[in-house]
């Protein structure tokens, strides 16, 4: 029998956390993660740092590389097909971020895998959470900016802060927009699995805390006790055997093998655990849109379809072709030029204005540092915010204190009305939407709305714009209405929609707006704008572009082809009488 504490680790974290031999690192002495690395390099031999002597514990890492990980962790074996992501072609990640799309784990942005980019603490626990299969929990987070966290990882982070494996929330703030370091995924590692068997054998020598088995050949297991989990990585196609063997926690197994149990101890038998209920994949892994739309939104009311109990049901009826692109609009005219996207070949539409924004057209604000400021000619701007219940959540007594908000140089506000979940495709209004109208209403800040639409058939698009039309009434906006069409990802109810079907959706909606007396604008982003929408045909309507700037981007200008009336130019600007971060936008007046 093998004893599993005696180097059974070789190569846990190898080339993802890279280059010198296991020894003491120069920079980790003192560090509050020193004793998960020193483990990890130490007393397994596993964990590596870089050739000069250092693990730079504090050095962030891509997602990329955090794939790589997970992948050597659990060892996925289906991959995607290699045309998935649009920028991991020769990428040495591709092959890691491909298994984890497969798995459900890695879902990308757009069409996009993004492996250069840092990754944040929520991106993060999410990746690890649908890697374990850890379907989340509704558990209220109690950190003191869980305002921040998006949706879409809400779940997941309560429940790994439920089993006590985020350790490292200082001051009781989980950051979830800061990039995740190299020592904090150590730690989170070390907190959930103890023991790796990485090679197939025969074992007994009892764990204190999780067991991981990943070895493709599986592993022999007996006389032994397990105080927490038992876990088998999806990559184990081996037999795995139990034999007298107590697992105070879980038997969870990821991979398609049944393990064989014999002899289960009488006081504490072994029961696999239940069937994983998955949340809703996230949306997509991008800085913010004006707010996600996912089904587990804490700041809506879902409002559902009246019935009449008194009416007699309707004979079923066979569904028919509903109402088609083109009885909504007239294609656009190319004019035969093109432009280069992603390994695409862009059109150009006659009628539609190119960008005349430049990079020298702006700096950051000196009394403001985080916000733009334009400095060219052509345009007259405004400057503006988008907000939603987050913000609410994030401000004392969930209100904005708008007077506030309109001393501090905002001159117009876009306030979330409503969404259609991502998922469900049910319709909800913003908690706060009417509060939120009113106030900056009455502090001379000009209003408008947007719609975090979903639609995948003309019909729908009508419904949402009435939805939005229903609770405008009696408000009295003076901004436009926003038509908010987003796909992340395949987890996406409007993923792989027909472009024709995407441009009449967001006419529709426009349509119905104007008729009602608002001002329509459209919303979208690179890819939805260039791939999805025909420019001709949606021309007429405002255009209302996200691309976030920091002081590190190499532009300081919208880089899309077409010139937006509304950019918003960031996520993480800080604005008097609002909590947490706010999306910032300017508008150009021609």
């Amino acid at each position: 029998m093998r004893q599993i504490r005696l180097r059974i680790l070789s190569g846990l974290l190898t080339g993802a956390l890279l280059l010198t031999p296991a020894m003491a690192f120069t920079d980790t002495g003192g560090h509050w993660a020193e004793a998960a690395v020193n483990k990890w390099s130490q007393e397994y031999g596993v964990l590596q740092g870089y050739d000069d002597g250092s693990f730079r514990p504090d050095a962030s890492i891509t997602r990329g590389a955090f794939a790589g990980i997970l992948d050597r962790f659990l060892q996925f074996q289906s991959a995607a097909p290699a045309g998935t992501f649009s920028d991991t072609g020769g990428n040495r990640w591709e092959d890691s971020i491909l298994k984890l799309n497969a798995a459900g784990v890695y879902l990308g942005s757009e069409g996009k895998a993004l492996p250069g980019d840092s990754i944040t603490r929520q991106q993060a626990m999410t990746m690890v959470a649908r890697a374990f299969q850890l379907g989340g929990s509704s558990d209220t987070l109690t950190y003191h900016d869980e305002a921040q966290v998006a949706n879409y990882a809400r779940p997941y982070i309560a429940e790994l802060s439920a089993r006590g494996w985020i350790t490292d929330a200082l001051d009781n703030s989980f950051r979830p927009t800061e990039s995740l370091t190299r020592a904090e995924l150590v730690n989170l590692l070390n907190n959930m699995i103890q023991v790796l068997i990485q090679t197939s054998g025969d074992y007994s020598s009892n764990v204190e805390g999780s067991l991981l088995i990943n070895a493709a050949g599986g592993a022999s297991l007996s006389n032994m006790t397990v105080s927490g989990d038992l876990l088998i990585a999806p990559g184990v196609t081996g037999a795995v055997t139990l034999d007298n063997v107590t697992i105070a926690g879980e038997l969870r197994n990821l991979s398609s093998v049944t393990p064989q149990i014999t002899n289960t101890p009488t006081e504490a038998p072994i029961t696999p655990s239940a069937p994983v209920t998955p949340v809703p994949p996230a949306p997509p892994e991008e800085p913010g849109t004006p707010g996600s739309g996912d089904d587990f939104d804490w700041g809506i009311v879902v409002v559902p379809t009246p019935v009449d109990p008194n009416a007699p049901s309707a004979p079923e009826q066979p569904a028919g072709p509903g109402i088609q692109p083109g009885e909504v609009y007239t294609p656009g005219v190319t004019t035969g030029e093109t432009f280069d996207y992603s390994d695409r070949k862009i059109p150009v539409y006659a009628g539609t204005e190119r960008s005349r924004l430049q990079h020298g057209d702006f700096t950051w604000s000196a009394d403001h540092p985080d916000r733009l400021v334009y400095n060219g000619s052509q345009f007259r701007t405004r400057f503006g915010i988008d907000v939603s219940a987050y913000q609410n959540r994030a401000s004392e007594n969930e209100t904005i204190d708008w007077q506030a908000v309109r001393n501090d140089g905002v001159d117009f506000a876009f306030v979330r009305i409503g969404l259609r979940g991502y998922s469900s495709g049910k319709l909800a209004e913003d908690a706060f939407y009417r509060q939120n109208i009113e106030g900056a209403m009455n502090a001379g800040i000009e209003t408008g709305v947007y719609f975090f639409a979903q639609a995948i058939t003309v019909e729908e698009a009508i419904e949402e714009a009435d939805f939005v039309i229903e609770r405008l009434r009696g408000l009295n906006i003076n901004g436009p209405v926003a038509y908010d069409w987003e796909m992340g990802n395949a987890s996406y109810r409007v993923y792989g929609i027909d472009p024709a079907m995407a441009t009449a959706c967001a006419i529709a909606f426009c349509k119905r707006i104007q008729e009602a007396g608002y001002t329509p604008m459209i919303y979208q982003s690179t890819y939805v704008g260039y791939v999805k929408y025909d420019q001709g045909a949606i021309a007429p309507y405002l255009c209302w572009f996200p691309e976030y700037k920091s002081d590190q981007s190499e532009k300081l200008c919208p880089t899309y082809y077409y010139q937006p009336d509304y950019w918003q130019f960031s996520s993480k600007c800080s604005i008097a009488g609002i909590g947490g971060n706010v999306d910032a936008n300017i508008q150009f007046i021609r």
